[in-house]
């Protein structure tokens, strides 16, 4: 009886040492911000809900959240030259449309704090209107708008 009491703790042990691991080892988070940015602060924080790629052999679906409780559907591509991830992707938050557009370089695509560039329509889903640019930060998604413990 001992032994399963100690076999059952040192699986519950695991599991729980395990979960946050697992839970956020696939999402990937992005804010995007700048002077002229159409988005910035919670209206500029996606959440998504994989991992960006590392070289050109596939897109990567990206679906997840945008501004805490919209929602946005994203692929991202690695360019010929395997240099920079692509991301693009519409997004809907408070019922009105948007556009996003971002370029991380692969190397450290995955890595909090690499930096991007990118551009961003809020209240168009026709395109971007040769609009200003956006700084795009990789950041940890425990910093997400609206999600806390």
């Amino acid at each position: 009886m001992k032994k399963i009491v100690s076999i059952m703790a040192a699986a519950a042990l695991g599991l729980v040492i395990l979960a946050p691991v697992a839970a956020t080892a696939a999402d990937t988070c992005l804010q995007f911000s700048g002077l002229n940015c159409d988005l910035s602060g919670d209206l500029g924080f996606f959440h998504f809900s994989a991992k960006l790629p590392k070289n050109g052999k596939k897109a990567v679906s990206l679906p997840g959240r945008a501004c805490g409780t919209g929602t946005v559907d994203a692929a991202a591509s690695v360019n010929t030259d395997e240099t920079f991830v692509n991301i693009h992707g519409t997004f809907s938050c408070d019922a009105t449309n948007g556009n996003i557009n971002a370029a991380l370089p692969v190397a450290t695509a995955n890595e909090i704090g690499t930096v991007g560039s990118g551009d961003a329509a809020y209240g168009s889903t026709t395109g971007f209107d040769n609009g200003p640019s956006c700084t795009v930060t990789v950041v940890d998604c425990a910093t997400e708008p609206g999600v806390g413990p």
